[in-house]
């Protein structure tokens, strides 16, 4: 029906507005992982409890920073669809503007909590199992194989 009625072209929608919003989630995700999973061991944090504290810090603060765009995607998709209906669809930039305009810079968070709570959970699982999974591949002994916790020299024994 909806391939029918509005062409292939309605399975693209909101294409550009997602993939920015993946770009700028994926990003601060694996930097902020890094970072925060190396802090945590250098400040005497054992790797089970640093690696899913920063993979669930990770996946919040991803989320808070990718949020907005998420939420001008969703807009963005869930305008009505069928060109036979005569509407003019909003552009992400226009529905930005509409969303900002009318309720602010909280609009564009509207629903964030919920969304940052499941990421903190399933982040820190995700990234615990990675790791885990790479001990296993590795077969390096218990915090060697965690990548956070060393230099990449030391890692792989290249270092002089």
């Amino acid at each position: 029906m909806l391939l029918k009625e509005n062409g292939v072209k309605v399975f693209y929608t909101g294409l550009s507005v997602n993939t920015m919003r993946e770009a700028v989630f994926l990003g601060s995700y694996f930097c902020c992982y890094e970072g925060i999973c190396e802090s945590l061991i250098q400040n005497s944090f054992p790797a089970p409890v640093a690696v899913p504290t920063a993979g669930g810090l990770a996946g919040a603060l991803g989320w808070l920073c990718s949020f907005p765009l998420d939420c001008i995607r969703a807009r963005v998709q869930g305008q009505a669809t069928v060109q036979a209906r005569n509407v003019q669809r909003k552009t992400a930039v226009a529905i930005a503007e509409s969303l900002f305009r009318e309720r602010g810079l909280i609009g564009l968070y509207s629903g964030v909590t919920p969304s940052i709570v499941r990421a903190f959970l399933v982040s820190g699982v995700r990234f615990s199992a990675y790791e885990f999974a790479i001990k296993l591949l590795t077969g390096r002994p218990d915090e060697e194989s965690l990548p956070c916790l060393l230099e990449e020299e030391e890692q792989w024994g290249t270092s002089e």
